[in-house]
């Protein structure tokens, strides 16, 4: 196992996560960790960045099919749905 970073916990007991890890998992200000714990006993960190009702409507704004008209929008697929949703949160979180 690679270690990437270190934090020290203070005398408050917070700890500072470090740009590294950060970047890795997307966080920015306002942005979660969700702490878990495998079967084996290894602390696992995820980023649980909670979507937004705007988010998701961007995402599913940028996932219309080009030929609708403002009145009658073209049909999409759960599938261009999802595509459009991850697409939004790769552009607004800086992940490719």
């Amino acid at each position: 196992m690679k270690i990437l970073a270190e934090s020290t916990l203070t005398s408050k007991e917070q700890l500072t996560v470090p740009k590294v890890v950060r970047q890795l998992l997307g966080l920015h200000a306002g942005d979660s960790l969700v702490w878990s714990m495998d079967t084996e006993g290894r602390l696992l960190v995820s980023g649980g960045r909670q979507n937004t009702l705007e988010d998701i409507r961007a995402a599913v704004a940028a996932a219309e099919k080009p030929g609708g008209t403002s009145k009658t929008p073209a049909r999409v697929t759960i599938e261009d749905m999802k595509a459009g949703i991850a697409r939004a949160i790769r552009s607004k979180h800086g992940r490719r």
